[in-house]
């Protein structure tokens, strides 16, 4: 299979549309993420690829095969859900070889692709045990395993570590990832999780209700986001309500956040209320003794100590409160709550929005090619 090409897919139910003129290249061999929050259509999107739900709108196509009305089981797709989906009265093993045993394969070359996948998902020692005597992530890696084990053109994957603990999840994404890499399967992951889409993903798709709202590259989707929504619910930040005077395009404009002038480069003539968007590890602590013109005053409220790095919440003279993350380098180097500090909001770093959040306005230069 040498791509997946959605064209102006949408799928209705009712008279709603769960998905809305889809348009997405996926690339052959690409890990490629549905990402958003629940409603949002991507297990729709993902259930109208597999061949689940039919669409009322556009056209699929595997390769240069239209698949519209392929039935879900001549797809050649591998699946792997939330739930497993495991029978409960086989084996490991007799779990893996059944779509193999569905498709008429011949008995010892089911031994031998079985025994491969068994042993790409390090569960070749309990191939004999039943499912009520495994884990839940050895469960997961019996799914992964039946799935992979048909030689899928495309495998699908619907919130695959939901049901696992923290550090599990971690383990298991880097697994998936490593093995789908090692076998160049094209891939699409369905996940509401942001650090887990953005761990494994080639690229991601953001969605909010049934439209694409952007699709990039982890560190494109995160340091670049093309409205409020995507900033919002790509990890955390801050926004701040702003103000500009008269922004030319490409020339240094001001804008006013906190009584505090700040000099950035407009992509487009502007002025008017904006929102001004920071994420907490952009954001600077200054001594207190700094002075400057650009500096923000402000007061630590609470600091939350995560290990690696240190969760400021400092609130300004005008009662708003911002997020700051710092890297702890050692115990002793802590800000105590109540400490007066100067921030530095970072003009270059941040993303200005129109006041709907729609538009991005500013030329920030978050993204460096190296």
């Amino acid at each position: 299979m040498e791509h997946i090409k959605i064209h102006n897919v949408s799928k209705l139910f009712g008279d709603t549309k769960a998905i809305d003129d889809i348009n997405i290249t996926i690339n052959q061999g690409e890990f490629f993420t549905l990402l958003g929050p629940s409603g949002c259509g991507k297990t729709t999107l993902l259930r109208t690829l597999a061949g689940f739900y039919q669409q009322e709108e556009g056209d699929i196509f595997f390769g240069d095969t239209f698949i519209n009305e392929v039935p879900a089981h001549k797809r050649n797709i591998g699946m792997v859900f939330q739930n497993y989906a495991i029978f409960p009265h086989m084996t490991v093993f007799e779990n893996i070889a059944y779509g193999l045993k569905a498709r008429k394969v011949k008995k010892d070359e089911i031994v031998v692709r079985v025994n491969e996948a068994l042993e790409m998902v390090e569960l070749s020692h309990l191939k004999d045990r039943q499912p009520s005597q495994l884990s839940g992530g050895q469960q997961q890696r019996v799914s992964l395993a039946r799935a992979i084990v048909i030689h899928p053109g495309l495998l699908l994957m619907d919130e695959p570590l939901s049901n696992l603990d923290a550090k599990l999840r971690v383990k298991m994404r880097e697994d998936i990832r490593s093995l789908q890499k090692r076998l160049n399967i094209t891939t699409i992951y369905v996940t509401h999780d942001q650090e887990e889409a953005l761990a494994v993903s080639d690229r991601i798709a953001v969605l909010n209700n049934g439209k694409i709202q952007q699709i990039g590259r982890p560190h494109e989707i995160y340091l670049s986001p093309v409205n409020k929504f995507v900033s919002n619910f790509i990890g955390s930040t801050n926004f701040l309500e702003g103000k500009v005077e008269a922004g030319k395009e490409g020339e240094n404009a001001m804008v006013t956040v906190e009584g505090v002038k700040l000099a950035t480069k407009f992509g487009r003539p502007f002025q008017g209320k904006v929102l001004y968007s920071i994420r907490p590890e952009q954001v600077k602590i200054r001594d207190d003794k700094e002075t400057s013109p650009t500096l923000l005053e402000g007061e630590i409220v609470d600091a939350t100590f995560l290990g690696e790095s240190v969760v400021y919440k400092i609130i300004f003279n005008s009662g708003y409160t911002i997020s700051v993350h710092e890297h702890s380098i050692r115990f002793g180097m802590l800000r105590e709550e109540g400490n007066k500090v100067k921030v530095d909001l970072n003009p270059n770093e941040a993303v200005i929005f129109d006041e709907s959040g729609e538009e991005v306005i500013n030329e920030h230069k978050n993204i460096r090619h190296s």
